[in-house]
Formats: structure tokens, C-alpha cells, sequence
């Protein structure tokens, strides 16, 4: 089966093609392209307003030695411990909201599994993965670039997660 290190690899490269110092053009940001809210999740950072538009004017909380976005890029290690800590809080969230109970399901012919869920969750948040699972398939998130919740269900099923689970 493919493991945690597998799905890291996999996840990067559609991400950022592996890029530490990538930077998109919506402000995403690292090897896994993480957002200012994810990395809220991590405790890397902290914004004042509730307003997560990725304009990074928040404050960085130097944890991992990350002081601003331009340490979080440098910092292959940083970015690899929030990676980490980001799946268990979203499969946190996921399993709150009742996710797991569509675990196994076939939706529009892909099989729902855990790292499934988690990439989707990854690409536009828990909310949208569930509306797509609630929807039975019907109701498909895309991110800004076109990317479809369903593709990351689909293309990052049955890796073993059981360490981040």
C-alpha cells in the first residue's frame, strides 16, 4: 500500500511540483501551497481579522523559527511539521462533520477513502468535501484554478494514513 511519505510526494508535486519556495498567484504558499488559514490551524500564525484572503498581514508566531512568509519558504522542516499537523486537525474537522460515515461508498464510480477525503479537504476545505459527499457527487467544488474536490477524491485514494488518522 502507499504510505504517508507517498501521499506527501504526490500531494507536492500537483501542488507546487515540489517547490519549498513556490508562491501562487492567489497566495498560497510552499511545497503544499497552504493558505493563511491552514497555517492559523498549525499555530504558525495568527491573523486579527476573521477576513483569510492570504494577503499575509497577520502575525507569524515563530514557531519552527518562522517569523514571516518569506521564513515559512525557506523552511523545508517548518513546511513539513504543518503539512503534518494540517491533516490531523482537517481529519479532525472531517470526522466531526460525519465524513467517515461515507467511508467505502462509491460516489460517481470513485471509492471514498480516508486520504481521499483528506486531499479534498486539502484542495477547498472540509465544507466543500462534504457538500460534495452529502450531494452524493452532484455538488463538485473547484478551487480558483478549476480543480475539482472530486479529482483529489478520486486521484489520492488508498494511501495507508494511519499515522496522521
Amino acid at each position: 500500500m502507499k504510505t504517508l511519505e507517498d501521499f506527501l510526494d504526490a500531494l507536492a508535486k500537483r501542488e507546487s511540483n515540489g517547490d519549498y519556495q513556490a508562491f501562487n498567484s492567489y497566495g498560497y504558499a510552499g511545497k503544499y501551497q497552504m493558505g493563511e488559514m491552514a497555517l492559523v490551524d498549525c499555530g504558525y500564525y495568527q491573523k486579527k481579522s476573521c477576513k483569510y484572503n492570504n494577503d499575509w498581514s497577520g502575525k507569524f508566531l515563530g514557531k519552527d523559527c518562522v517569523n514571516s512568509i518569506q521564513d515559512f519558504l525557506k523552511n523545508p522542516s517548518a513546511q513539513e511539521n504543518a503539512i503534518r499537523i494540517y491533516l490531523k486537525k482537517q481529519w479532525k474537522y472531517l470526522k466531526a462533520l460525519g465524513a467517515i460515515k461515507f467511508l467505502g461508498q462509491i460516489i460517481n464510480g470513485y471509492k471514498i477513502t480516508e486520504s481521499g477525503l483528506l486531499a479534498g479537504a486539502h484542495l477547498k476545505g472540509c465544507g466543500s468535501v462534504m457538500v460534495y459527499l452529502k450531494s452524493g457527487g452532484k455538488n463538485i467544488g473547484r478551487d480558483a484554478f478549476g480543480t475539482s474536490v472530486e479529482s483529489y477524491i478520486k486521484n489520492f485514494a488508498d494511501y495507508d494514513l494511519s499515522e496522521i488518522l
